[in-house]
C-alpha cells in the first residue's frame, strides 16, 4: 500500500503542478477534447488540478488514515477512468492528434486508455489492503523498490508512446 500511495502522490502531485504552471495551456487542451460546453471549460480546467492536488495530499496520508485511503482510492479510480473515457471518446472520433494533457506532450492513443485502466486498477489496492495496519519499517523497505519499479514502468510506457508517435510518420510514408 505504501508504494501505491507514494506513486499516486507523485503522479497526481506532478500532474497538478504542471496544470497549475500552464493553466492556459491546459485550458486549450481541454477545449481540444470537445467534451464540455465552452462555458464549463475554464472552471473545469481550474478545478482539475485542485482535485489532483488534494488527491496527492490524500495519498500522502493514506497509509496512516483509513478514511484518506478510501477517499484517495475511490476518487483516483474515478478520475483515471474519467480520463480514459475522455481519451477513448476522442479516439473513437478520429481525434488522435490532441495532446493528452498528461504533462508530457503525448498524443492520444489506445495505450493511454490502457495505462489509465491499469492505474485505476492499482488505485483499488488500498481498498483490498485496508486491514493491513499502520506501515512499519519493513513496509518502507519493500515499498521503495516497488515504487522504483512502478515509476520505471510508468516512465517506460510514456517513452514507448512517444516513440510510437514519432515513428508514425515514417511508417505511413511509402517513399
Amino acid at each position: 500500500m505504501l508504494a501505491v500511495a507514494a506513486g499516486f502522490a507523485v503522479l497526481l502531485g506532478s500532474a497538478a503542478w504542471g496544470k497549475f504552471r500552464n493553466a492556459a495551456g491546459f485550458e486549450a487542451i481541454l477545449t481540444d477534447y470537445r467534451l464540455l460546453p465552452g462555458s464549463l471549460v475554464r472552471p473545469v480546467a481550474r478545478g482539475i488540478p485542485v482535485v489532483e492536488g488534494v488527491l496527492a495530499g490524500a495519498w500522502i496520508i493514506a497509509p496512516w488514515h483509513a478514511d484518506a485511503a478510501l477517499l484517495a482510492s475511490i476518487a483516483t479510480v474515478a478520475i483515471m477512468l474519467g480520463y480514459g473515457v475522455a481519451i477513448a471518446a476522442n479516439l473513437s472520433r478520429g481525434r488522435s492528434w490532441i495532446d493528452c494533457g498528461c504533462g508530457g506532450g503525448e498524443r492520444l492513443s489506445w495505450v493511454l486508455v490502457g495505462r489509465n485502466a491499469v492505474l485505476a486498477t492499482v488505485a483499488v489496492v488500498p481498498l483490498v489492503a485496508s486491514g493491513a495496519g499502520v506501515p512499519a519499517w519493513g513496509d518502507l523497505a519493500m515499498a521503495l523498490p516497488m515504487f522504483a519499479v512502478g515509476a520505471c514502468l510508468y516512465l517506460a510506457t510514456g517513452v514507448l508512446v512517444a516513440n510510437a508517435a514519432a515513428m508514425r510518420p515514417w511508417a505511413e510514408d511509402p517513399s
